[in-house]
């Protein structure tokens, strides 16, 4: 197995009283209400630095990462579900990486910044924060230290996420594909036999409606405190595999982040549009199905045959 790696992560300081910036407790203390595809950091609006961008390239799953607040100091711990990866499939830009719901830990008390720089053993990672990842794997024994030293208490919850960490890596590359898979689904455009295509959200937004941005399977609807509605979309058939013509209603279901996550896990999945069930994980359950996505689905599938 390869060797793992740490990583310093920086997230942007957030200026009282607005909305730009990102804070690492978006992700710590909202994470098991999103879909695993919205764990994705960088892209061209974040990482511009070419230093990050080399880092990003050497990204592996299950590499730690050390979560870094600007102005604030290091706030907890995470890890990758994915390696580096382009934003954009196709584009050559490896600027985006994923990070994993699980194993997460959030610090009682932030490592502050004057701390960092005082201790000679990680001192030299924190002179120049310019830009957005570090590599930070030789400095990983002095920043445990330090962590614990400002959060004693947290000393056994450190070693339990070394050893989740550990059972992260040993996951076989399997799951990887499917958090990709996943954000390749939420992303605005798709690679086709060399070609990049548009997504037509147009589609996915008028089934979400639709389900009144209920899962299709649990009936489940999560608002977010900023009033989103956290639902999801998936393609039963890929359109990376089948084109534009996947690009429609009766090749989408709209589902919660979880039995987004279990369908997609499973080796198989069949829709019976006129029996309203769907089978996965080797068992059937009842599917809400509105009559005229029905319609759509059953047209839509009578077309595909030969």
């Amino acid at each position: 197995m390869s060797e793992r790696n740490v990583w310093l992560v920086v997230a942007s300081e957030r200026i009282k009283g607005k909305t730009e910036g990102w804070h690492w407790d978006d992700f710590f203390m909202r994470r098991h209400e999103w879909s695993p595809a919205e764990f994705s950091w960088g892209g061209y609006e974040w990482i511009r630095s070419p230093l990050s961008l080399k880092f990003i390239r050497e990204m592996k799953r299950g590499d730690i990462v050390v979560a870094y607040q600007a102005g604030e100091g290091i706030l907890g711990l995470c890890a990758l579900s994915s390696g580096g990866y382009e934003e954009v499939p196709g584009s050559g830009d490896v600027n985006t990486f994923d990070l994993a719901y699980e194993p997460a830990l959030r610090l009682d008390k932030p490592v502050l910044l004057s701390q960092l720089k005082n201790d000679p053993q990680i001192s030299p990672l924190f002179r120049q924060l310019q830009g957005s990842v570090f590599k930070a794997t030789e400095f990983w024994e002095g920043l445990k230290r330090k962590i614990v030293s400002v959060n004693p208490h947290l000393a056994e919850a450190i070693n339990l996420f070394e050893r989740k960490i550990e059972k992260l890596r040993q996951v076989p590359s399997e799951e990887k594909d499917v958090w990709r898979k996943m954000a390749e689904e939420r992303a605005t455009t798709y690679l086709w036999r060399g070609r990049t295509y548009k997504r037509k959200g147009e589609q996915s937004a008028w089934l979400r409606k639709l389900y009144d941005f209920r899962c299709q399977i649990c009936g489940a609807q999560f608002v977010t405190p900023d009033g989103r509605m956290v639902i999801e979309v998936h393609y039963l058939r890929l359109l990376k595999i089948i084109g534009p013509v996947g690009d429609h209603p009766g090749n989408m279901l709209v589902l919660c982040p979880n039995h987004h996550l279990q369908i997609e896990l499973s080796e198989e999945v069949r829709v019976d549009w006129e029996g309203k069930t769907i089978r996965f994980d080797g068992t059937k359950r009842r599917l809400r199905i509105h009559p005229t996505h029905a319609q759509l689905a059953i047209s839509w599938i009578r077309e595909r045959k030969p």
